[in-house]
């Protein structure tokens, strides 16, 4: 059952024409873990932002829809949302920014079982305990009395994560959750937010760069490029029939000295991707053209999502059969 759909969102700086986010579609069911992966700038990050309605002030929704368990929840172009407090949370990349280092950490959840759930504060003690306990911090009564300097940076995050469930939401974005933590906690974090998606039912939409984690953590992916989506799969299918030239070099950068391309992949590719020269957002075609080796004239036209199978889609023309006039999306 999808809990939470976003269709054709598109996201632009105020008093400017061009998008930062075009046309992005997503589903995400009940207790499943999607994984929005590209490169950093690609528009990840605004787009989750844009579903909390916290795009910054120069920032606006141009266009789409996104409905929550059915009931819509864009207010239309400009960012507002329609939500309760806690349908949708997200866990930010910088754990220790996002906690005050002038409050103890069992004071910053307590609170927000207060405001949200209306807990007397004996109560809203005793839980914020529990909800540490609960993502694995041993001896959470200790560390409800410390301040964020006095918890490592996986425990900081840990604490993060426990304040997202004193909302109890059905959606929790995870935002690179482990950026700058080492592989032993990287896997315990990855572990809790799978325990916590089949324990609570709650959806999780898990934004990264690291292709090794999304293949840890996530059902199915979607691939971002200068706010474009490229390619939509279950994870399964992507590692092994990537249809997109984008994906293609996504993948072969995990394994840069294999020669073979990806089982169902394209041709394999002596050629490197371009320099970076920089996208530019007002141009109508395909964002990847600038650096695809495969480009030609149908790329200067928005290619929409071809089908690929069941839950497999990509946008791109190559292998396509082209109309004969295909029409332009900005």
């Amino acid at each position: 059952m999808t809990l939470l759909s976003v269709s054709g969102l598109s996201i632009g700086l105020k008093h400017h024409e061009d998008l930062l986010v075009r046309d992005l579609n997503l589903t995400l069911d009940a207790g499943e873990i999607v994984g929005l992966v590209g490169e950093s700038g690609s528009g990840k990050t605004m787009a989750s932002l844009a579903l909390l309605g916290l795009l910054p002030p120069a920032v606006e929704v141009r266009a789409g829809e996104a409905q929550l368990d059915g009931i819509p929840l864009l207010a239309g172009p400009g960012g507002g949302v329609h939500r309760h407090t806690g349908d949708i949370t997200m866990v930010f990349q910088n754990a220790r920014a996002a906690l005050n280092p002038t409050l103890r950490i069992g004071f910053q959840i307590r609170r927000v079982l207060m405001a949200v759930r209306g807990m007397p504060r004996r109560d809203a003690e005793a839980e914020a305990v529990r909800l540490l306990g609960r993502v694995g911090i041993p001896g959470a009564e200790r560390v409800a009395r410390a301040y964020p300097h006095q918890l490592s940076g996986g425990m900081c995050q840990r604490a993060v994560i426990a304040m997202a469930l004193a909302f109890r939401p059905r959606v929790l974005i995870a935002d690179e959750p482990t950026t700058g933590l080492d592989v032993t906690v990287q896997a315990q974090i990855f572990d809790l937010l799978r325990d916590l998606a089949a324990d609570t039912g709650s959806s999780v939409l898990f934004i990264t760069h690291d292709l090794a984690a999304v293949a840890e953590m996530c059902d199915r992916v979607s691939v971002l490029f200068a706010g474009q989506v490229m390619e939509t799969a279950e994870t399964v299918e992507l590692f092994k029939r990537p249809r997109h030239p984008y994906s293609e070099f996504l993948l072969a950068s995990l394994s840069p000295e294999a020669d073979e391309p990806a089982e169902g992949g394209l041709a394999a590719e002596k050629e490197v991707v371009p320099e970076e020269k920089g996208v530019d957002f007002s141009l109508p075609g395909c964002r990847f053209a600038h650096r695809c080796p495969h480009v030609f004239d149908a790329c200067k036209e928005y290619p929409p999502l071809f089908p690929a199978g069941e839950r497999h889609h990509y946008s791109c023309f190559l292998g396509r059969e082209i109309p004969v006039a295909t029409t332009s999306r900005s």
